[in-house]
């Protein structure tokens, strides 16, 4: 990447415009009418009032008629972003993606030779152009370096495994978090990983009960996770600290998470932000998992 692209690349993670419609379907907004009053927009929305004022800058209750209201937490202000800190006590690098910005994209990262081939250092997998960030993807096979889940890259399956949840990402960048569906068909990534430790909010700590038996999963470890706020909205974290589950879940849930399932953990966790390491695994990987900002479109000429 030359420098010029370097800049590009730094200002636009750093500044992004606003967007409005692309975010609309995934965050819901009311017009006040006459005779509303918040208390009642709250409970009709199954919603509190803290929650109302807090997503709307609100200083009191009051509110009046045409004003328009969040129902949900507002959209992200940004394409890609780093947070470098503290959550519930512990030191936590998360990359938050929001999916609803037309040049972000997300895919998984391969060694040159392709899957299967002796795997590569996460910073080699990670030198590609127009990617922000990258972290390490989920389990593999330690001899063979082939993926242990479902892989799906530019809408072909490259890998088939036993692992029951993925994370899947629609062509127009929609995200799930769900169950194995095979054949993968309308989906342009598939990373199948897990178990989950959080499902629809709550926490979830029993990979038993989903197939998982390695007592290394459930065993305080360094840990890799990727969340799901809402379709358009995702949060990879990588941590240093080894966690339990529940401390995992936990962390996940605060930064906004519904959904949560692990990457892989231990030795492979691992964490690049623009071309540094800033978590290195102790291993070589089968793959990773990149976020890229693609070039702006081009605007076509005017003919008329």
């Amino acid at each position: 990447m030359g420098r010029s692209a370097r800049g590009w690349l730094g200002w636009l993670v750093a500044f992004v415009v606003l967007f409005g419609s692309a975010w609309a379907q995934t965050s819901k907004v009311y017009v006040v009418q006459r005779g509303d009053t918040l208390w009642g927009i709250a409970k009709r929305h199954k919603l509190s009032q803290a929650q109302l004022k807090r997503w709307n800058n609100l200083e009191s209750n009051v509110i009046f008629r045409g004003q328009k209201l969040w129902l949900s937490p507002p959209p992200p202000s940004f394409a890609v972003r780093l947070i470098n800190g503290p959550v519930l006590g512990v030191p936590v690098l998360a990359v938050q993606v929001n999916l609803a910005h037309p040049q972000v994209r997300i895919r998984p990262l391969l060694p040159q030779g392709g899957l299967g081939r002796g795997g590569a250092p996460l910073l080699s997998l990670a030198r590609q152009p127009r990617l922000v960030a990258a972290i390490n993807g989920g389990y593999f096979h330690p001899r063979t370096f082939s993926p242990a889940g479902d892989l799906v890259v530019g809408g072909q399956q490259l890998s088939r495994g036993r692992i029951p949840t993925a994370l899947s990402i629609t062509p127009d960048n929609r995200a799930r978090i769900h169950n194995r569906q095979e054949p993968w068909r309308g989906y342009e990534t598939v990373i199948a990983s897990g178990p989950y430790v959080l499902r629809e909010g709550r926490v979830v700590v029993w990979p038993r009960s989903e197939g998982y038996n390695d007592p290394a999963i459930w065993s305080r470890a360094r840990r890799s996770v990727v969340g799901l706020v809402n379709e358009r909205f995702l949060i990879f974290v990588s941590t240093r600290q080894p966690l339990t589950l529940s401390e995992t879940a936990k962390i996940m849930a605060r930064l906004g998470a519904k959904d949560a399932i692990l990457l892989d953990g231990g030795s492979s966790t691992g964490l690049v932000w623009q071309q540094r390491l800033l978590i290195s695994p102790t291993r070589k990987l089968a793959y990773g998992i990149g976020i890229f900002l693609a070039p702006p479109a081009k605007a076509r000429p005017n003919r008329s």
